[in-house]
C-alpha cells in the first residue's frame, strides 16, 4: 500500500497528477491532504516533515 502526500488538487497540478495516475491504474493508496497554506513558510515546514525537499506530491510505501 503506498501513501500519496498532496497539496489541492484544485490549485496544484503537482498534486493532481500522480492522484490521477493511481486512480486510473487502480493502485491502492491512502491519501493525505496537505493543503499549502499561509503562504510559503508554514506550507514549506509542513512538507519537510515527509519529503525532504518540502515541495510538492510525494509517495512512501508502508
Amino acid at each position: 500500500m503506498f501513501d500519496l502526500y498532496i497539496a489541492n488538487k484544485n490549485y496544484s497540478s503537482w498534486s493532481l497528477r500522480p492522484w490521477v495516475l493511481m486512480k486510473a491504474l487502480e493502485i491502492p493508496f491512502n491519501e493525505h491532504l496537505m493543503p499549502f497554506e499561509g503562504g510559503f513558510g508554514a506550507s514549506h515546514e509542513a512538507f519537510k516533515r515527509f519529503s525532504p525537499s518540502g515541495a510538492g506530491a510525494m509517495f512512501s510505501r508502508r
